[in-house]
């Protein structure tokens, strides 16, 4: 490290929370020169870049860091400055990679990843209990945005990015249902945030069926996966792009008083020497370009990605950084987490597994969170350069937002007044995973490992053999625990491995209870909805258009060819009475494209969905509808040209 940036960096920590105007103006005098000097050093330079780039079968290359391990640029934030805390627990993905979905609740431990998750915030700040810690990061959060030391107030919205990609509903890697519940138990249990104050979305996706079903029956109130539309021209990009559709943000995102950025351990390109979009775009996708999900159009924004290009390079602009700091995205994030249970290997890719210790030949089985995007961002690039290769010049984003003020690309950039957006280096070696902070020597990164008890008392697995009964229907529960002196389940004594049917006669909440001593060391909530037919259905009663056919046995499906009229399946509806009442689809197949709903002509939702499921195994998914008393026209429409094949749809009543 140079030793003029170390004092730099010595000075800027220890005055994190407390920075004079007068300082502010002298670190730009002082740092603006050194990173000039590094950009000229480290990179080429290179002029603005056109809005469009010929890329199509260009080699991208393979990442090489420009900078030398323990290295670093830019200055640290947080409680505890440039710290990335990682949780790592070998027993909380417990899928065997070929039974069902990895999302799945059997193949998952939510006590484990509760504790991960709870370590990890923690972590980040002084304090001791997750209900603290949550306060002194709120607090944190509104004295850098001049509201003065004050935790969170009822009535403040939280927005949560969560990343979709995929629409959530197959073996393609998103969001884990067990990270989101874990998520909302703590702010809404432990902080007492209104459920109705919450939205978990990805404005680029319309599927959340997975995590959906896993937590809607919890957190009913919550708003999942609609962001209320989008506000135009809300972002102002640094140079290139000027599609006014990209320069729209989420209003979820916008309206938000707190943003939690919760992205995945994901690649997002296979690097290729003859270059397609398919492909993909960029080195990795974590919390920075989990924000692409919080835009209203996507496209325009691909070129300034592509780090990797003969025509951008390292000292590039990056439209990423902007996102980053936008004041309304990394300028509004409470903490960054990144949900690692299973690695994503590219932007569409399935789970794999890495070699290295402590992972041996599993699944990453991880949390990491942060306060610092940089780092975080950072660490993320480490551990999956230490076990897949990346596109060339994956971190040329890192570099231009740890050194936002004044460049390598010397972009004028909307949030250069920040002067810096966190820290970048890179570890010592994929073995140890050393940064300057854990090795003494510098001011950077601290890779900060969550002790968790190899023998504390866990919930293995707690699942039921469905989500709902009808009529006179029963529920199978089942769990598995470790390390356990007594398990109980709502209130009384059970085994600690077992099974239980049991009728359910209204909508019931099932908890499952550790205790070791005296003391409740783990516990995990299930519901079970007991519902009441009003109507039913069928598929081959409904009118049909587009390509949506019936077969023999009465399933709908789409044909899976191209057709200019929309596909859309039509029934003429009727309930008693004016009230709340669900909607549940039939369904099996492995297209879990979402739906869209229409009630009379008004759309309902656009996240009407499904999972996928093998063999002859049907799904249901249920969704919460008002209906007016009589006669109504009820309209599902499925986008593109590929989904699931559905039976029927039920109108039912909930029992409480």
């Amino acid at each position: 490290m140079i030793p003029l940036f170390r004092n730099i960096y010595f000075y800027a920590m220890e005055n994190t929370f407390n920075v004079k105007a007068s300082f502010m103006a002298n670190l730009k005098k002082a740092i603006y020169p050194i990173i000039g000097l590094y950009a000229l050093s480290a990179a080429p330079a290179y002029s603005q870049q056109p809005y469009r780039q010929a890329d199509e079968n260009t080699d991208m290359g393979l990442f090489t860091p420009v900078d030398k391990p323990n290295t670093p640029v830019g200055v640290a934030k947080g409680i505890h400055p440039g710290r990335v805390a990682w949780a790592f627990d070998p027993k909380a993905a417990a899928w065997d990679g070929k039974t069902g979905l990895y999302s799945d609740p059997d193949n998952n431990s939510q006590s484990r990843v509760d504790d991960m998750m709870e370590g990890a915030i923690i972590a980040l700040t002084n304090q001791s209990t997750i209900s603290a810690a949550w306060d002194e990061l709120f607090k944190t959060l509104n004295e850098k945005k001049g509201k003065g030391y004050t935790g969170y107030k009822k009535g403040e919205k939280i927005a949560i990015k969560i990343n979709l990609n995929d629409n959530g509903g197959t073996n393609i890697v998103d969001a884990t249902p067990q990270s989101v519940l874990s998520l909302l138990h703590q702010l809404v249990d432990i902080m007492g945030v209104p459920q109705e104050c919450i939205t978990v979305y990805d404005a680029q996706r319309r599927g959340i069926s997975a995590v959906y079903d896993y937590v809607e029956a919890i957190y009913p109130d919550v708003v999942y996966q609609n962001w209320g539309g989008f506000v135009p021209n809300a972002i102002k990009y640094s140079q290139e792009i000027t599609d006014e559709r990209a320069m729209s943000l989420a209003r979820a995102a916008y309206d938000a008083d707190y943003m939690i950025n919760m992205a995945l351990l994901k690649r997002h390109s296979q690097p290729t020497d003859k270059w397609r979009d398919s492909a993909g775009q960029t080195g990795i996708t974590s919390t920075g370009k989990n924000h692409f999900g919080s835009i209203g159009y996507v496209p325009p924004l691909h070129y300034s990605i592509r780090d990797w290009s003969h025509a951008r390079g390292m000292a590039s602009y990056n439209s990423i950084v902007d996102l980053m700091a936008h004041e309304r995205l990394g300028g509004n994030t409470l903490v960054y987490i990144v949900d690692g249970m299973y690695v994503n290997p590219k932007h569409n890719g399935k789970a794999v597994k890495f070699s290295r210790a402590p992972f041996n030949n599993g699944w990453t089985s991880s949390f990491f969170a942060s306060t610092d995007q940089v780092a975080i961002e950072s660490v993320v690039l480490d551990f999956i350069h230490s076990e897949l290769p990346l596109a060339a010049n994956a971190d040329n984003f890192l570099h231009e937002a740890a050194m936002i003020g004044n460049p390598p690309s010397k972009t004028n950039y909307v949030g250069k007044d920040q002067i810096s957006l966190g820290v970048h280096e890179h570890w010592n070696n994929p073995d140890d995973r050393q940064y300057s902070r854990n090795l003494g020597t510098g001011y950077g990164i601290e890779l900060f490992r969550v002790p968790l008890d190899a023998n504390r008392g866990a919930i293995e697995a707690f699942y039921a053999d469905r989500l709902a009964v009808d009529d006179n229907g029963k529920a199978t529960l089942n769990w598995k625990t470790s390390n356990a002196d007594e398990v109980l389940l709502n209130g009384k004594p059970v085994d600690k491995n077992g099974t239980m049917s049991l009728p359910v006669k209204n909508t019931t909440r099932f908890d499952l209870q550790v205790k070791k001593g005296d003391s409740i060391v783990a516990a995990q909530p299930i519901v079970i909805r007991k519902f009441k037919k009003v109507k039913n259905y069928p598929a081959k009663a409904a009118a049909l258009s587009g390509t949506f056919g019936v077969d023999k046995e009465g399933w709908m499906s789409l044909s899976g060819e191209r057709s200019k009229a929309r596909n859309a399946a039509t029934w003429k509806i009727s309930v008693p009475e004016t009230g709340n009442y669900f909607l549940c689809a039939t369904y099996k197949g492995s297209d879990p494209v979402p739906a869209v709903i229409y009630i009379n002509g008004k759309k309902i939702t656009e996240n009407f969905g499904f999972l996928a499921t093998t063999g002859a195994k049907t799904g249901k998914f249920y969704f919460p509808v008002k209906l007016e008393k009589g006669d109504s026209t009820l309209e599902l429409e499925i986008q593109g040209r590929r989904s699931n094949r559905i039976k029927e749809l039920s109108i039912l009543s909930e029992i409480k």
